[in-house]
């Protein structure tokens, strides 16, 4: 008669724990007009899954900025399993903008997308993120992203976008079948540029609030990613200025990664709300998006360190959650 022992723990559905890792989206930003590829050199790839170049426009034949030591970055981040995108757009398109408007007019469009095929292959790159702001393309947004997958998915290489609620208008929400994924920028609510409004720019409601309106406009959760600022504004006097790093903060005020605000009127996100707002983004999205990654605090202060002990606890839990006592026999 078989006499039972012991209980011997399996796990029993190891694909689908790590799985659920795999699905949540780390996503970082890294500029390419402060000492870049360098400070490429210093990223923890181990702790993101992708990594975004910001920012490539184009002139006006539809030639995108080439970077030097791009091609390295990408082999590096590969090396550890981090898929590059190169974003194109952001806020300052300098005198950009009407390529743009022309590069995506009808006629000039299938042109125009053969050509960013053609520089993603030839940088190795996963993709592209498109970063349009505004209205920059307006009508054209939403032909130009169609034409733009109907170019990059026969190659299997990403489509992402960086959207923001102020602009809903200018994104159709027939594009979200063509993205991956977008990121929700949910941060410059105010700023120095609004002095008349000083206080926090980047709340935890405002990403419940975002999240809230592009799950409404037809975004779907597993294509959703919550946008979190490494950075903060200041106002009045000596306060403003660009954008305070994190990293510069922790280091000029002690306490300051634990706190959301510092010096009267500098305000960010410490340690407790980014990961409060990861917590959300685990709940409500399928991703996290930086902007940026050289603007964290090393060690204990780092914000991507914050947001990678939420992702693994949480994702510990779950693997633990499918774990079950199994019976062994002697014979």
């Amino acid at each position: 008669m078989k006499q039972f022992s012991a209980f011997l723990f399996i796990i029993f559905l190891l694909p689908a724990s790590t799985k659920i890792f795999a699905q949540f989206r780390i996503v970082g930003y890294l500029n390419t007009w402060d000492n870049f590829p360098n400070n490429a050199n210093n990223l923890d790839y181990t702790k993101i899954t992708h990594l975004n170049i910001a920012f490539a426009n184009p002139d006006a034949n539809g030639n995108l900025t080439e970077f030097t030591g791009l091609k390295k970055v990408v082999r590096n981040a590969h090396a550890s399993n981090v898929k590059v995108l190169m974003s194109m757009g952001g806020a300052d398109l300098g005198g950009t903008k009407t390529n743009w408007k022309n590069l995506t007019q009808p006629q000039n469009v299938q042109s125009f997308c053969n050509q960013l095929l053609a520089y993603v292959q030839s940088n190795n790159l996963d993709g592209l993120d498109v970063d349009l702001e505004g209205n920059i393309i307006g009508n054209n947004y939403g032909g130009f992203i169609q034409t733009l997958s109907s170019v990059l998915k026969p190659k299997h290489k990403l489509l992402t976008a960086a959207v923001a609620t102020w602009f809903a208008d200018q994104i159709p929400s027939s594009t979200f079948a063509y993205f991956d994924f977008c990121n929700i920028m949910s941060y410059d609510s105010t700023g120095p540029w609004d002095p008349n409004h000083p206080g926090q720019h980047s709340t935890y409601t405002m990403a419940e609030s975002d999240l809230d309106f592009w799950a409404a406009k037809g975004l779907p959760q597993n294509k959703t990613g919550l946008g979190v600022p490494f950075y903060g504004w200041g106002f009045y006097n000596k306060f403003s200025q660009d954008e305070y790093a994190y990293g510069d903060l922790v280091k000029q005020y002690p306490g300051a990664q634990h706190e959301d605000q510092v010096a009267d009127t500098i305000y960010y996100n410490g340690i407790p709300t980014i990961k409060k707002k990861t917590k959300l983004a685990m709940r409500k999205a399928s991703g996290i998006m930086i902007w940026q990654l050289t603007e964290d605090a090393q060690g204990k202060k780092s914000l991507l360190d914050a947001i990678n002990s939420v992702v693994n606890d949480t994702t510990a839990t779950k693997f633990q959650s499918r774990i079950i006592p199994v019976i062994s026999a002697d014979n």
